[in-house]
């Protein structure tokens, strides 16, 4: 197929865009998210505007947006500085054009830094990403779930229910993790990170999280006004077994964060993760003006799947990080 499409790559220079730039890259965006099944963050032109910085890439096609690149200075989870490009387009089709013109953006990025992470969506790149060296670093599966679709009724049996099944076991909430806890949170963190299927990726960097790092990670979270909702599990002996965490912006609660819900393997089959789930929404419902949470798991993690689908989560979209360098 022969086309007359021109795709380029700008830098925005966010501090100077027009009233009428800044409301087309709103409506790009706002499209963006319905093409990907994103969260819609921004409610209006001016929360969009203050969004905006100067990392961002426009991609035109015959001079009009159609698509965004991010492009920013990171760090992988072992803490080693990355630079990490996310690429999101309005384009249906995936031309040739535009993955030739992607490239020469990629290729000058890695001819500066050696090695890049790319954030692509719902396989949609595969043509592009063949050009190069890839790696999965990670790869996830994001899905969200509508205050409207949690049924507090059942939540509430649940409780009851797997609390009755597990009567040597006891639960703990807390919003803050602890000296009385961290050490216990943080072995377990690393022990469940340890049996999770995105350690196969070839690229993937395990993050191991210490009493220090938690510590620092508190005062983090504080300082930025984020809740931080967690769940423990302790069998007789006092020895934590099971948790799961939600983390809320308190400045905007719209959209909470799930993460790292895991049960030892020894006490798996037990109920225990739907368990968590049913106190954890519950204890959203009645604290948190929320719309919808987002959670993350790995294609391949199905019973936390299953879980995250028992209670109401929907799939939104594929996410895939990779590491790219130039194919010799």
């Amino acid at each position: 197929m022969i086309t007359n499409n021109i795709y380029e790559i700008t830098k925005a220079d966010a501090a100077n865009l027009s009233a009428e730039a800044v409301r087309t890259l709103y409506s790009l965006d706002d499209f963006m998210a319905e093409k990907y099944g994103f969260l819609k963050r921004y409610r209006n032109v001016e929360e969009y505007k203050r969004s905006l910085s100067n990392v961002m890439f426009i991609v035109s096609n015959n001079s009009l947006p159609c698509g965004i690149l991010n492009f920013i200075q990171s760090a992988d989870w072992s803490g080693k500085e990355q630079y990490q490009l996310t690429i999101c387009l309005s384009e249906s089709v995936i031309e040739l054009a535009l993955i030739e013109c992607l490239c020469q953006f990629i290729n000058e990025k890695l001819e500066q830094h050696g090695q890049i992470a790319m954030v692509v969506f719902n396989d949609e790149l595969a043509e592009l990403l063949e050009k190069y060296s890839c790696k999965v670093q990670l790869k996830a599966g994001a899905y969200t779930l509508n205050k409207a679709d949690i049924d507090a009724n059942v939540l509430t049996e649940s409780i009851a229910e797997y609390q009755a099944r597990n009567n040597d076991l006891r639960m703990v909430y807390t919003n803050v993790i602890s000296e009385e806890h961290i050490q216990q949170y943080c072995d377990l963190f690393n022990e469940l990170q340890e049996d999770m299927p995105d350690v196969k990726e070839e690229g993937f960097v395990q993050y191991v999280i210490t009493p220090e790092k938690q510590k620092r990670l508190n005062e983090t979270m504080a300082s930025r006004n984020n809740a931080h909702h967690c769940f423990m599990i302790f069998n007789t002996n006092g020895v934590m077994v099971a948790k799961t965490n939600v983390s809320v912006n308190n400045n905007d609660p719209r959209f909470p964060y799930q993460f790292m819900i895991g049960v030892k393997k020894q006490y798996r089959g037990r109920g225990i993760g739907k368990w968590l789930y049913a106190a954890m929404y519950k204890k959203l419902l009645e604290d948190v003006n929320f719309e919808k949470v987002l959670v993350r798991h790995h294609p391949e993690n199905k019973h936390a799947i299953s879980i995250s689908e028992w209670v109401g989560y929907k799939l939104n979209y594929f996410e895939t990080i990779y590491v790219v360098d130039i194919k010799v």
